[in-house]
C-alpha cells in the first residue's frame, strides 16, 4: 500500500481539554445523541460530522461554515509541516492496541490497492459525498488492517517510547483513546518504505472509502493528492489486541429448523436465559458453531460441518460460522446468498437485543455468531476471498476528531 504523512487539522493547544470534543464515528450517532453531543460545546466535533441545517444554510453548507469559524477563530488549527500519527487505544482491562493515522491511496472505484474483506448492505452514499463536495475536508479515519510479522507494530512501541500524547479522550465504554506525532522525515520515509508492499484490507469503513473513490474519480484527481486518499488508522493483523466481535443476524419468517439442521454436526438445547449467555455458549462450542432459535422450537447451539460447504463458498474461509451460515445453513432453507444484502437479512450486534426480538416474535428465526480470530481473518482474505455483509465487527472503533486532513493538505 502506499501512505502519506500529511497535513493534519486539529483543535488547538488552547482549547481546553480537547479530548473531550471528539465524537464517535458519524453512523454511531442517531439523532438524539447528536442533539446531545452539539450541547455540549459549540465546538464539538459532530457539528461537522452530523451537521443540521442553521441560519438559512443546508446541513453540508452549515457544516463547512463551522469548520471555518473554528479555524477562523483559533479553535482549530493545522499543522506547518505533514505528519504521520501513532495512535493508541487502551481498554478499560489494562489492553493497548497501537496503529498508525495517515493517508491510504485508494484511486477511484475502477482502481484501488484496497481490498474489502465483505460485501456491503445498501447504504446511500449521498449524505458522505454532499460533505466531501461541500467541505473538501476528510473528516474520520477508516480502519485498515496492514498484512505485518510485527515488524510494523514493533517499531510503533519504540517510536512510542518517552512521548507523551498530543490529545486523549475517553469514549462512551471507557477505552481512552491517545493519539502521538511523528514529523521527523525519516520516520516517514521508513514507515512509507516498511508498509510499501504490504497488502491493506479494509476493516470497517467500506463505504466511507467508496465515498472517497467517487469523490476522486468525479473530479478526475490525480494520483498523490489527497483526494485519491483516504484517512485511515493501520492496524496490524499480528497485533494480539485485536479484537473482532460478531454481528448477529435474523429474518422475519421463520425457517425450516430440519432443513437447517442437516448441515450440522451436533445440536444441544440451550439452558440460558439470554442472549449474551447462548452467544458465550456459542463462543466455547468447538469448531464454527452458531446459535440458533426458529420460532416453534427451543434455543438451540450447533457445531458446523465444514466438509459440507458448497463450491461457491470461499475457499479458504470455510471453517467461518459466517460463510457457513449464509453458503449452506440459509440456502438449505430456500433462502439465495443475496438475500444477505437485500434486507431479508437483519444484523444486530447486541446479542441481548436479538433475543429479545426472537422472544417477542418480531423474529422468525435468529443466529447467534462467535468471535473471529484475528488468525482466522487473516487467512480468510489473504487470497481476496469476499465474505459474506457484516462479518466483523472491530472494536474498539476509531473516535473522530482527533486529527482530519484537507484536500489542499501538503502530503509526503
Amino acid at each position: 500500500m502506499k501512505i502519506f504523512a500529511f497535513q493534519g487539522f486539529r483543535y488547538s493547544s488552547e482549547v481546553t481539554d480537547r479530548g473531550a470534543l471528539a465524537a464517535p464515528p458519524f453512523d454511531q450517532i442517531e439523532d438524539r445523541l447528536r442533539d446531545e453531543l452539539h450541547a455540549v460545546s459549540p465546538h464539538h466535533y459532530s457539528h461537522f460530522t452530523r451537521p443540521v441545517e442553521r441560519d438559512g444554510m443546508d446541513a453540508y453548507a452549515a457544516a463547512a461554515a463551522v469548520h471555518d469559524s473554528w479555524v477562523r477563530e483559533g479553535v482549530v488549527q493545522r499543522e506547518e509541516s505533514p505528519s504521520l500519527y501513532p495512535y493508541v487505544v487502551e481498554a478499560p482491562d489494562g489492553t493497548r492496541r497501537v496503529s498508525l493515522c495517515c493517508l491510504v491511496a485508494v484511486g477511484t472505484t475502477e482502481k484501488s490497492d484496497l481490498r474489502p474483506h465483505e460485501l456491503t448492505v445498501q447504504k446511500p452514499l449521498a449524505d458522505r459525498l454532499a460533505l466531501l463536495r461541500t467541505t473538501r475536508i476528510d473528516p474520520e479515519p477508516v480502519m485498515i488492517l496492514a498484512e505485518d510479522d510485527g515488524s510494523f507494530e514493533a517499531q510503533l512501541w519504540a517510536d512510542l517510547d518517552g512521548r507523551a500524547p498530543l490529545v486523549s479522550h475517553r469514549d462512551s465504554s471507557g477505552n481512552v483513546h491517545h493519539l502521538f506525532k511523528l514529523d521527523d522525515e525519516d520516520a516517514i520515509q521508513r514507515y512509507k518504505k516498511t508498509l510499501q508492499d504490504r497488502a491493506a484490507t479494509i476493516a470497517d469503513g467500506h463505504h466511507r472509502c467508496k465515498t472517497a473513490q467517487l469523490y476522486a474519480q468525479e473530479i478526475g484527481a490525480s494520483e498523490g493528492t489527497p483526494a485519491t486518499a483516504k484517512l485511515a488508522v493501520l492496524i496490524s493483523l499480528a497485533s494480539p489486541d485485536l479484537a473482532i466481535d460478531p454481528i448477529h443476524r435474523a429474518v422475519t419468517a421463520a425457517l425450516d429448523r430440519d432443513s437447517l439442521a442437516e448441515s450440522a454436526v451436533e445440536c444441544n438445547l440451550f439452558h440460558g436465559a439470554s442472549g449474551a449467555q447462548l452467544a458465550a455458549a456459542v463462543a466455547g462450542a468447538e469448531g464454527p458453531a452458531l446459535g440458533v432459535w426458529v420460532r416453534g422450537s427451543q434455543a438451540e447451539v450447533w457445531r458446523l460441518d465444514p466438509s459440507l460447504a458448497p463450491e461457491s463458498a470461499p475457499r479458504r474461509a470455510r471453517r467461518l460460522s459466517t460463510v457457513l451460515l449464509h453458503h449452506l445453513l440459509l440456502p438449505a432453507a430456500g433462502l439465495e446468498l443475496s438475500t444477505a444484502t437485500d434486507g431479508t437479512v437483519v444484523y444486530r450486534s447486541d446479542s441481548d437485543q436479538l433475543y429479545r426480538m426472537r422472544e417477542r416474535d418480531e423474529v422468525g428465526t435468529a443466529f447467534w455468531l462467535p468471535p473471529m480470530a484475528p488468525a482466522a481473518f487473516a487467512e480468510a482474505v489473504s487470497e481476496g476471498d469476499v465474505l459474506p455483509p457484516k462479518s466483523t465487527r472491530f472494536m474498539p472503533k476509531l473516535a473522530s476528531g482527533l486529527v482530519w486532513v484537507g484536500h489542499d493538505a501538503k502530503l509526503i
